[in-house]
């Protein structure tokens, strides 16, 4: 059993992930940030299912995996991710990867069908630290 203690501080020091919970020595070693939503949303005809969430790295780098959803024909699922601080003040957007743009796009085009979303995205890499936190803006 100590020897069970003494590697888990041990990777708690180096920020490693254990069974899925994030055990950070300090923001700036943390391995990764993970945000779920287990909420689904609904905007007009289109859902997001509950489950999707977002990874961000410390190198700045951010992926999304979500499921979409859409009664309609030809929609599409737009996003804005907002990283937060301690106090819930935005610090900034994630930007599409190799852009400047803040909105990411998912196209649903056939209706009842469930699709998933893979996104990469960036953001700066100095506020990793200061992100405790992360909201979602949808649109369809």
């Amino acid at each position: 059993m100590r020897g069970i203690r003494r590697a888990m501080a041990m990777a708690a020091a180096a920020g490693v992930v254990i069974a899925g919970l994030a055990l950070p020595a300090d923001a700036s070693t943390t391995a990764y940030k993970r945000y779920s939503w287990n909420k689904s949303f609904r905007v007009g005809d289109c859902w997001m299912y509950g489950g999707a969430s977002w990874t961000l790295y410390p190198d700045g780098t951010a992926d999304f995996d979500g499921r979409l959803f859409s009664v309609d024909d030809d929609d599409a699922w737009l996003m804005w991710a907002h990283l937060k601080d301690a106090s819930g003040a935005i610090l900034e957007d994630v930007q599409v990867s190799g852009s400047t743009s803040t909105k990411f796009v998912k196209n649903i085009p056939a209706e009842a069908q469930t699709y998933r979303w893979f996104a990469k995205g960036h953001f700066n890499p100095a506020l990793y630290p200061l992100i405790k936190g992360m909201s979602l803006s949808n649109h369809c």
